[in-house]
This record gives C-alpha cells, sequence and structure tokens, in this order.
C-alpha cells in the first residue's frame, strides 16, 4: 500500500447526478458516417446520489436493481464499500444504467486520486451505443445534441446549451411496464432500417427548432421543435412500439392533449414529460395527476429544474 491508499482510507467519495430525459433523434440511418444522434435534457430529480469509500473487501448497500447492475459491470477487483443513498428507477427512459455506471466508475477514479472523464470512461464499457446524451450529460449537464454514434473517440457534443433556469419540468411515470433492456434495446437497435423522407424531415428540422428555441429562450419553439423530434423518432419506431408513442401511454398523451399540454416519451418510456413556466409548473402538475386517475393509470407526477451541471464529485474525510 502507498502513501495515497493510505491516505484514501480516510476519504469517502459522494457522487451526485441528475436523471436524463431523452427528447429522441435528429438524424438515423446509413445516409451519414453515423447511425444514430440524439437529443436530451438533464433534470435534478430523480437524484442519483452513490458514497465510495475504501473497504476489506466489496460491500454494496441498494435497491436491488441497482445492485444488480453495479455486479453485473464491476468485475469484483475493487475493494470498496458502496452505499446508494438515492437512486433513478432503471428501464423508466430516465437514464438510470449510464448514470449509475458513470458514477460508480468515476467514484472509484477519483478515490485513487486520479481524473476521470466520463467519455473515456464510457468507451471500454461501451455505454454510449446508440446514444451519447447520457454520458455527456453526465458530464455536462443542461441541453446536449451528440455528434453521432458510432464514434472511435465516444460521444461528442456537436452542441450544448444550458436550459433557462425559470423553466420546470412535470415528469409522469405510469406504474406500466418497464421500457426496454439493454439487450432488447440491442437487438433492435444494432441494425437500423432506413427512415423515410418524413421522419428524416420532422426529426431534423425539429431539432434545430428546438435548440433555436433554447438559444432565444422561447419556450413554445422548444415545445414546437420537441414535437417533430418525437414525432418522426415515433413514426421511426412504431413497428416496435405500436404507434408514435408506446401502445399504453396513447390514451394518457391524448387526454393531456385535449388539455393542452404536450407529452413527450423519455427513450422506451413509460417516462413522459412536458416543459414549462415555473409560474404554470403547478397547474400542469395538478392536471396530469387528475389525467392519470381519468384513463386508470396509476402513477407519480413530479416537478422539478433543469440541472445546468453535470455529475457532483464530493471527498469527504471519514471519522
Amino acid at each position: 500500500m502507498n502513501s495515497n491508499d493510505r491516505l484514501n482510507n480516510f476519504y469517502s467519495i459522494l457522487i451526485t447526478t441528475g436523471s436524463r430525459l431523452h427528447g429522441g433523434f435528429y438524424h438515423i440511418g446509413r445516409s451519414w458516417k453515423v447511425l444514430w444522434g440524439a437529443l436530451g435534457f438533464y433534470v435534478e430529480e430523480p437524484t442519483l446520489k452513490i458514497k465510495i469509500k475504501p473497504c476489506n473487501k466489496t460491500v454494496i448497500e441498494a435497491p436491488d436493481e441497482v445492485k444488480e447492475l453495479m455486479l453485473k459491470y464491476l468485475d469484483g477487483s475493487e475493494d470498496v464499500c458502496i452505499k446508494v443513498d438515492s437512486y433513478i428507477p432503471r428501464h423508466v427512459g430516465l437514464g438510470s444504467t449510464t448514470q449509475t455506471l458513470l458514477a460508480v466508475l468515476c467514484g472509484l477514479k477519483i478515490l485513487k486520486n486520479e481524473p476521470c472523464d466520463p467519455v473515456e470512461i464510457s468507451k471500454p464499457f461501451r455505454i454510449a451505443k446508440y446514444s451519447g446524451v447520457g454520458t455527456l450529460l453526465f458530464k455536462y449537464g443542461g441541453f446536449v445534441i451528440d455528434s453521432g454514434l458510432p464514434d472511435p473517440q465516444g460521444p461528442r457534443a456537436l452542441l450544448h446549451l444550458s436550459i433557462p433556469e425559470e423553466w420546470r419540468f412535470v415528469i409522469v411515470l405510469p406504474k406500466l411496464r418497464k421500457g426496454l433492456s439493454e439487450e432488447e434495446e440491442d437487438n433492435i437497435m444494432k441494425n437500423p432500417w432506413e427512415p423515410s423522407g418524413e421522419v428524416e424531415r420532422l426529426i431534423s428540422r425539429g431539432a434545430l427548432r428546438l435548440a433555436t428555441g433554447l438559444v432565444r429562450k422561447d419556450i413554445e419553439e422548444v415545445i414546437s421543435g420537441l414535437k417533430e423530434v418525437q414525432s418522426g423518432t415515433g413514426m421511426y419506431f412504431r413497428k416496435v412500439q405500436g404507434s408514435s408513442y408506446r401502445s399504453d401511454l396513447a390514451t394518457l398523451v391524448a387526454e393531456a392533449e385535449k388539455d393542452k399540454i404536450y407529452l413527450a416519451q423519455s427513450s422506451w418510456g413509460p417516462t413522459l414529460y412536458t416543459i414549462t413556466t415555473a409560474d404554470q409548473a403547478t397547474t400542469i402538475y395538478i392536471a396530469l395527476k387528475k389525467l392519470l386517475k381519468i384513463v386508470g393509470i396509476d402513477g407519480r407526477v413530479w416537478i422539478t429544474k433543469p440541472r445546468n451541471r453535470g455529475f457532483e464529485a464530493i471527498r469527504r474525510r471519514e471519522p
């Protein structure tokens, strides 16, 4: 054990992250040198908090679904104690796999006084196979359009913007079947089919409109751009999920539309979300709670702020 090892035995690392909301894709197919180009937002809640410290053997205190993920990707060579104080539910469209793995891997690096670059760490684990936004949002926060995958250099940001701090995200997590696992996603996305011209027009135009709206702080343009990206992405995956949305979400989305509330689907769902101003967020929250009851779906609704910063690591001295 060297001096750094002895020193680190007195310290723990607390890693905190936000959650990723996937906006959809701005490019799909083989007409460029990339297969997938994606975009997404970072939000404060759900928050992931993981504490890592040296131990005599590996001990993980976490809910079963999170512990299972960690054990799958960690080789057991690290003698550390990992405690999860709060976590992101898995396979519901909030980017749990990427945020959790990068949090642990960065925590291990920082514990050893080594620098952590999330992009470099993601490469050997193939964390960003089809969308780089989860990795890039972990690093930068805010809103990101990735530069397309696959990329031997790992995911890179084509565009990184801050989200106005006075805006809010209202998120709905219905108690329905979970989204696709990594294995199920692989089976669908490793061989993309060519998109129609209408899909290409919607996703590319929508992404540019969304980004322009963010720069101008025009929330109506952001929603309009997001609608187009989501429409194109949903059309592309219609044969997989049954409609432009998951078929079990379609009624809730349609009812919300009647109340002039636009809901976007994050990744494979069932998470849905909308973007609004702080003064309108509570009204939308109440309306969506009522709509869940009307359509007969149990679920959680919450309001969260945008997170315009990436992960945070705090070194703490242990008693």
